[in-house]
């Protein structure tokens, strides 16, 4: 069997920009299956991780608390090597949320950066993402939760103490 050719840069970038716009619309994870692992999909939030099919679509439900969202990318590196491409983003997550009991809702934008992992299918060729880990995330100044208390209790499953909030 030929070796298989490394995730190229283009195909890692139309998976990163198709992850954003997928979850702009808040699909389910069927709409995922074209991009991302079938076996050992992975993604890290500080101390919270989610495996597989299972946790990621409970993620995808604890994130309808959010609305009208946009995951701008500002910035995105990519290697390419053997035996997996890497890739480094800067995105710009721009959303809505209204907090239980609240009236109204809130802007709240935050910087997020990541590093992905891509592969590439050894029977059809698909690449894929394996998965990603958040390796920053802040919330840009005016467009924070209203309290931090808010926002390392749940309100925000991406949010680890460790991280700032400024």
């Amino acid at each position: 069997m030929p070796a298989l050719e490394p995730v190229s840069e283009d195909e890692a970038r139309s998976i990163i920009l198709e992850w954003g716009r997928l979850h702009d619309l808040q699909v389910g994870l069927s709409a995922f299956l074209p991009v991302i692992a079938t076996d050992g999909f992975y993604m890290r939030f500080g101390d919270k991780q989610w495996v597989g099919y299972a946790d990621f679509e409970a993620h995808q439900i604890a994130k309808r608390r959010f609305f009208d969202e946009i995951h701008d990318y500002t910035s995105i590196h990519v290697a390419v090597q053997e035996p997996f491409t890497m890739a480094r983003t800067v995105m710009l997550w721009t959303y809505r949320h209204r907090p239980e009991n609240s009236p109204t809702s809130q802007l709240l934008k935050a910087r997020i950066e990541h590093t992905w992992e891509f592969r590439r299918c050894p029977t059809s060729g698909r690449a894929f993402m394996q998965g990603h880990v958040v390796d920053r995330f802040e919330y840009i100044d005016g467009f924070r939760p209203v309290s931090a208390e808010q926002a390392a209790q749940g309100e925000d499953p991406h949010l680890d103490p460790r991280w700032t909030t400024r």
